[in-house]
């Protein structure tokens, strides 16, 4: 199929660095004609994949970053396993993912853009990231479990984000991810149940990786991944996220590698006065880690208090 050598054209321009490949040597790897791949480029081209066709060859521009989604499923082995569909503007790769549930897609599907219309985060907030700058995917998940243990999944995404992200990266409970108090990364998770279970999850992930997005009166300060550093590109962050969201799903299958340890070390709230709003309360007191379903333990003046429902509004600084 067209698509399918379109794929495999774009995994062997990406790989071929700033050496390129010519267009006859891919068209005698892949059976075709020259014609065929010039085609193949120029489809990927109108996708927004920046390829430099030069005397040596094809090549992907100095400042391309495409993802590549052949390559990632190469790097995944686990239950997360693909298949990686990228495209390059949709709606919402979380309704995108939504759908591809209810028709019976498999577990492990991942679904992505280099720009969402209406991508959204917690309590209908815009998700907004300028084209090609970021990571926004959405992973579909099918956990045999109870409803009532299925609100660990935030939790237990945000962990694995901020471990790969960077050295300094925390979780501000429950699904934020933020370096140095400003927020580089946000989960958003839509479950599916019924009195037999969970039918399905769908964890949707957007990282700031080249530029800060202009966000109309932020919760938290911005910020990207190349105001750290030089950033991954975007074909390896997504690999090394996906890859690290399998191992803990898996272990939180498993029961191993409880939450409470896992989160330990990247919480960005414990020993620190917080207020969280609630359905139907404000919380106040310290923050003390979370419970094995991922829920904030606060400590308050009436004693410890358990929730796993809410928004971090004030945390004082410490």
């Amino acid at each position: 199929m067209d698509e399918d050598r379109r794929a495999a054209v774009l995994r062997a321009v990406y790989e071929s660095g700033i050496g390129g490949v010519s267009g006859q040597a891919l068209a005698e790897r892949f059976g075709c004609s020259r014609t065929a791949i010039h085609r193949d480029v120029a489809a990927l081209r109108r996708g927004g994949v920046d390829i430099v066709g030069a005397g040596g060859g094809y090549h992907l521009a100095a400042d391309a970053d495409p993802v590549v989604p052949a390559v990632v499923e190469a790097a995944l082995r686990g239950v997360l396993r693909g298949p990686v569909r990228w495209v390059a503007e949709t709606g919402s790769t979380n309704d995108d993912a939504v759908a591809a549930a209810r028709a019976g897609a498999p577990e492990g599907i991942v679904l992505g853009a280099d720009l969402q219309h209406a991508g959204r985060g917690r309590r209908g907030r815009t998700w907004v990231s300028p084209q090609g700058s970021g990571l926004l995917f959405s992973v579909l998940l099918r956990p045999r479990v109870a409803p009532a243990d299925a609100v660990a999944v935030p939790v237990l995404a945000a962990v694995a984000a901020a471990r790969v992200l960077h050295p300094a990266a925390r979780v501000l409970w429950p699904n934020d991810v933020v370096i140095d108090g400003a927020k580089v990364a946000g989960i958003l998770c839509e479950t599916s149940t019924d009195e037999s279970g969970v039918a399905w999850v769908v964890v949707g992930v957007g990282v700031n990786v080249r530029e800060r997005p202009d966000v109309p009166d932020p919760r938290w300060p911005v910020t990207c991944l190349a105001d750290h550093g030089r950033p991954l590109r975007r074909t390896e962050l997504l690999a090394r996220l996906l890859v690290a969201l399998d191992a803990g799903y898996r272990s939180w299958l498993a029961g191993r590698a409880p939450l409470p340890e896992r989160f330990a070390p990247v919480d960005a709230l414990a020993g620190r006065s917080v207020a969280i709003d609630c359905p139907d309360r404000r919380v106040t007191g310290v923050a003390s880690g979370v419970d094995r379903l991922g829920g904030l333990r606060i400590a308050t003046r009436a004693g410890e208090v358990g929730l796993h429902a809410g928004e971090v509004v004030r945390v004082a600084r410490g």
